[in-house]
């Protein structure tokens, strides 16, 4: 019969491709994934509201004024709803469990897997710092240093070391894995050797080490004029601003920037084409620190690069939301497994097309990512 189902098991391949997809993420297990939780307490919806935490000032005692609470909050959306589907024929329906995970279920989460990671490198656009690599990449340890040099600027916390990680392409791991204090015993002892025997680099410095074939590639905007001035005041807080200029172009996410006489950097978060010598509506994060005057000069590094990644775990959310059951009413199969420890959550779906005389097979996510803190990550420029 078309619509036997075989040894299709849901759930128990609904668990599988769940291993399966956690196993193939890249960059998502490394930042925050604690947010399904305020999902539930504040009820069902598209979005999240993440609270931050308060920062403080200190005084000479005894304060009397004492200080206002700033609660701060950040929006996660839940706009991606991914999905991988695939038809079983009648003789596939038969095959073993294992050989429908080898030819079916591991591929499927490993799509789903890839396009969660894309998503997460993708982040990068919102990081205004970076550090400019060895024209070597990876052929001195200093493209480690200096970005752990930047962090540690920053104020980042690299004593956590079990949330400090570095994400990089395959030219800088070719170029670390060449280098005496990863894989030789007299740089860094039997650590050394397990990574000429299995390629990985492991953590250094205090930062876990990692590549990833999805680190995203920057091309930047096509603006001739870097050096540009602010076109009206911008007050603390403030996210939007205009500039003058002498040249043309867009600028576009990614690109950065910095006020004259101010140490905190900014990305841009949208594009802008330069009319009638102005950038109109430029955004750009985080919110401004501090107030800037009118006609201050504003330097944009505007760079085509690689983007490596070094990064505390704080510095990017991903929330992944349970979808519902409610098609085992209308003739389906649906099962929803979660994780209860990194709340990551999958579907898996099997119906009959009685049409088509076919079996479907589809497995879906529901998630949203989001850089929380950009300061708690710099790039590094390939």
């Amino acid at each position: 019969m078309a619509n036997t189902l075989g040894d299709y098991n849901l759930i128990f391949f609904a668990q599988q491709a769940l291993i399966h997809l956690w196993k193939a993420l890249g960059m998502a297990p490394r930042i925050h994934m604690g947010y399904s939780d305020e999902r539930a307490s504040f009820g069902r919806g598209e979005t999240v509201q993440i609270r931050k935490p308060s920062t403080f000032t200190v005084a000479n005692a005894p304060d009397t004024t004492g200080q206002d609470l700033s609660v701060e909050t950040v929006t996660i959306t839940l706009d991606q709803w991914r999905e991988v589907k695939f038809k079983l024929t009648d003789k596939e329906l038969a095959f073993t469990q294992q050989q429908i995970i080898d030819d079916h279920v591991a591929p499927m989460a490993y799509e789903l897997a890839n396009d969660i990671d894309q998503k997460c490198t993708a982040l990068y656009k919102d990081i205004p710092w970076f550090d400019d690599l060895n024209a070597t990449p990876g052929s001195v340890l200093a493209d480690i240093t200096g970005p752990r040099k930047t962090l540690f600027e920053n104020d980042v916390p690299i004593q956590d070391q079990q949330f400090m990680h570095y994400m990089i392409d395959g030219t800088l791991e070719q170029g670390f894995l060449g280098l005496t204090a990863f894989t030789q015993h007299q740089g860094s002892g039997l650590s050394g050797e397990e990574a000429q025997l299995r390629g990985t680099l492991g953590r250094r410095f205090g930062v876990e080490i990692f590549a990833n074939q999805n680190v995203a590639t920057h091309t930047k905007g096509t603006m001739d004029d870097v050096a540009q001035d602010v076109d009206g005041a911008l007050v603390k807080g403030a996210t939007t601003m205009n500039t003058t200029l002498a040249g043309t172009g867009t600028i576009v996410p990614g690109d950065t920037f910095v006020f004259a006489s101010h140490s905190q950097r900014y990305a841009v978060t949208n594009t802008t084409t330069a009319a009638a010598n102005a950038h109109t509506g430029i955004t750009f994060t985080p919110a401004l620190t501090e107030a800037v005057a009118d006609a201050v000069l504003i330097t944009f590094s505007a760079d085509t690069h690689t983007a490596n990644l070094m990064f505390h775990r704080n510095a990017f959310a991903i929330v992944v939301a349970p979808l519902p059951e409610i098609g085992n009413e209308l003739g389906a199969r649906i099962v929803t497994v979660q994780d209860p420890v990194t709340k990551l959550a999958l579907r898996s779906r099997i119906y009959y097309v009685g049409n088509s005389s076919e079996v479907h097979v589809a497995l879906d996510v529901l998630y949203g990512v989001k850089t929380l803190d950009p300061n708690l990550a710099t790039r590094g420029r390939g």
